[in-house]
């Protein structure tokens, strides 16, 4: 892989491989073969990057240092802070959405729907922000569903104090004592009901009876 990668210079146009740089920087094979395999394992998904970037090669022709540096650069950025922008928007994107990304990548290569070499990252970008979208439209329509099926807890005040709409009812209509309903309210939205409030309820209900 890092034959195909090219620094050029500036100055005279003259052409050296990764490879080439490295071995004339660290003449130790082990200690070119350590650099390699760090630069592999610093991120997460840095085999599938480096098979990605592989897809912009033109034939024939080696991938230019700068070519490689304008990859990466916004690659590695964007993977490094878990966001990405587009039209001004920013969407949030998780490693396994890079992963998700990476692979819709390779498997419309291998179909032949994309064709290569590629120009940018503009392909992967547009499979993200619509994984994104998607995953946001399926969240919407959950909250959705839980508003319209959670249960409504809505209420009025009767006689100066405050009832679920049922409890009212039977305040209004039914007689209920507003006290005991008050308790019995409070009762039902604890998760255990306090001894103290459970003789309060005997006490009052032993008065409506007499």
């Amino acid at each position: 892989m890092a034959g195909d990668w090219n620094n050029v210079c500036p100055a005279c146009g003259a052409e050296e491989s990764l490879d080439a740089l490295i071995f004339r920087m660290i003449d130790d094979d082990t200690a070119r073969r350590l650099i390699h395999d760090t630069l592999k394992l610093s991120l997460p998904l840095g085999a599938q990057l480096m098979r990605y970037i592989r897809l912009h090669k033109p034939p024939k022709q080696r991938l230019r240092m700068t070519r490689l540096q304008e990859l990466l650069t916004e690659l590695v950025t964007d993977m490094q802070r878990s966001v990405i922008e587009r039209h001004g928007r920013a969407w949030a994107v998780s490693i396994d959405d890079w992963r998700g990304g990476f692979d819709a990548v390779f498997q419309a290569v291998e179909k032949g729907t994309l064709q290569l070499p590629l120009q940018g990252n503009g392909y992967l970008y547009q499979v993200l922000t619509r994984k994104a979208d998607q995953a946001e439209g399926a969240q919407e329509s959950k909250r959705e569903l839980d508003r319209r099926i959670a249960p409504q807890r809505d209420t009025v005040q009767v006689r100066g104090q405050t009832f679920e709409i049922g409890t009212a009812l039977e305040v209004a209509f039914g007689g209920k004592d507003p006290a005991l309903a008050e308790i019995e309210e409070r009762g039902r939205k604890a998760t255990r009901m306090p001894d103290d409030v459970r003789e309060r309820i005997a006490r009052i209900k032993g008065g409506v009876q007499q």
